[in-house]
């Protein structure tokens, strides 16, 4: 992949929650799980993610983001494919440390880079309070404080989401209506049903702190 040095990417680097407690069954089918997440969330934004996530150490991944306005959207969406893996309960989920700054060269696999971005969410990862799940990291932002901030309350409600709660919010993350929800929803719902979930998972709110940190991120 050719890297424009003078740019800024995203790099995000995650790894399942308390994978080591689950059945040896589990553990196993995590790897093709991530792998699913990946290709939905290539699919819901072919334009911002370039390559397939990487999969290491069977529950390790990570993604990279050339449009880094949108990183935590795209975040939120692959963490969204994963806890909606079970609609009756809350699904798997998984850390997610994503860092913005530039790349120095990516070669045919996510992994196979380095660059500023790359160093801040693997240190992101590592250095990640045991109760939070979700955290960005930018170099040079004059109110990286305040975004971190918003991010970590974004967490706090990401990790209650039930289900077809995430379910939801992963269509909505991709801009869809209500009504188009409804349509695309795996089996039969109705409209009203797509807005209880998503006012549950207080999306209005989501929806509000995401733009302001797209309109924060465009500007770096």
């Amino acid at each position: 992949m050719k890297v424009t040095t003078q740019k800024k990417y995203a790099v995000i680097t995650g790894d399942i929650v308390d994978s080591s407690k689950l059945p040896k069954a589990q553990r196993a089918a995590l790897p093709g799980l991530i792998a699913k997440a990946s290709q939905e969330t290539r699919k819901a934004f072919p334009d911002a993610v370039p390559l397939a996530a990487d999969i290491f150490r069977g529950d390790g991944w990570q993604l990279l983001v050339s449009d880094p306005e949108r990183c935590l959207r795209v975040g939120l969406f692959f963490r969204a494919c994963l806890r909606s893996a079970s609609e009756r309960g809350r699904g798997l989920d998984t850390r997610v440390a994503i860092a913005v700054g530039q790349l120095d060269f990516v070669r045919e696999r996510v992994s196979q880079g380095d660059g500023e971005a790359y160093r801040l969410s693997g240190r992101a990862l590592e250095n990640m309070p045991r109760k939070q799940r979700l955290l960005l990291a930018i170099s040079g932002a004059k109110d990286a404080q305040a975004l971190t901030v918003i991010v970590r309350l974004i967490d706090v409600l990401a990790q209650r989401w039930t289900g077809r709660q995430a379910l939801a919010v992963r269509a909505a993350l991709r801009g869809l209506t209500h009504e188009k929800i409804a349509k695309a929803w795996p089996g039969s719902i109705t409209q009203q049903a797509v807005t209880k979930h998503l006012d549950a998972a207080e999306w209005p709110a989501l929806e509000a702190a995401l733009k302001y940190i797209e309109y924060n991120l465009q500007r770096l």
